[in-house]
């Protein structure tokens, strides 16, 4: 079985950091931009899970 298919033979698209590499590869990036890239997308996915605990506590604390 080829990567980007799964057991019916449709394709399976990349998602997440996966689809925005291909992206930037493509515009011919080089190797330290596209790494520059992906730092800084982790680090903002790890941004927005802090902030999503936050207002969860917070929307979780005013409803008891």
């Amino acid at each position: 079985m080829g990567e980007g298919t799964n057991s019916n033979n449709t394709q399976i698209k990349p998602r997440g950091w996966d689809a925005l590499e291909i992206k930037l590869k493509s515009r011919g990036l080089s190797i330290a931009e596209v790494q520059e890239a992906r730092k800084s997308f982790y680090e903002g996915i790890e941004v927005l899970s802090k902030m999503f605990l936050v207002c969860y506590d917070a929307e979780k604390k005013s409803l008891v």
